[in-house]
């Protein structure tokens, strides 16, 4: 009758894991976070989601998407279940639920060095100046929302330097760590450029309220093993 029990609680554990359904996440190419090189997924935001998943012992795949706007629609359209890493609006609110921070963003104005009339410091900036981010990227719908003069974006972030550097936008908004690593990526003289943070917002990532109703309780699980991922950055030597 032991045996039996024992026999029984395996079969029922092994069924509650064959349950768990593959979680279907999307990446943006967003380097340095997350991106393609040499045909592997690469980033600190890759790693980052790669080991909290480990901790929770969860299948996974990956679709990577060109941009944030893409990575919106199929979490809209359910081909997704999430994304990740992504900062937080109101849209994205209404059809998923945004995790503990893993990460921090850090939104940045970038100028060319030579422009000395027209800067993020000028008082008619906002009204004045032509700017751009990525395309129906979080930055891209924040600066419209305040009132920006919004020139198109392009689809890749990479792109953006090329409108900056042909003087085709005076100012464009992006993460520092995204500018500095295509400013290294493309070879630009780092002299060129003039950065101002513009605000500081937590990068995290977003499971869709449509797959939390079949499982409750994973934000719960997914913020605990956030926590762990943090512990161990601390104890990562500085």
């Amino acid at each position: 009758m032991r045996h039996l029990l024992c026999f029984c609680c395996f079969i029922a554990v092994f069924a509650a894991a064959a349950e768990k359904a593959v979680l279907r996440m999307a990446m943006p190419d967003y380097p340095p976070y997350t991106y393609v090189e040499d045909g592997q997924y690469q980033g600190e935001g890759y790693d980052a989601f790669v080991f909290i998943m480990q901790h929770l012992q969860r299948d996974f795949h990956i679709s990577l998407v060109p941009n944030y706007g893409r990575a919106v629609l199929d979490l809209q359209n359910e081909v997704i279940d999430g994304l990740f890493l992504a900062s937080e609006n109101a849209e994205r609110n209404n059809m998923a639920v945004f995790s503990d921070p893993v990460s921090i963003t850090r939104w940045t104005w970038v100028w060319l060095t030579q422009e000395q009339t027209l800067t993020p410091d000028s008082s008619n900036f906002a009204s004045r100046a032509i700017v751009s981010a990525q395309i129906n990227s979080n930055i891209y719908l924040w600066l419209k929302a305040q009132g920006y003069r919004v020139a198109g974006g392009p689809n890749n972030i990479r792109d953006l330097f090329r409108l900056l550097n042909n003087r085709r936008v005076d100012a464009i908004m992006l993460p520092e760590q995204t500018a500095l690593t295509v400013i290294k990526e493309n070879n630009y003289p780092l002299q060129n450029y003039q950065f101002k943070t513009m605000r500081e917002l937590p990068f995290a990532i977003y499971i869709s309220k449509r797959f939390l109703e079949k499982e409750p309780d994973f934000m719960v699980q997914l913020n605990n093993a956030i926590a762990e991922y943090q512990q161990s950055r601390k104890a990562l030597p500085q």
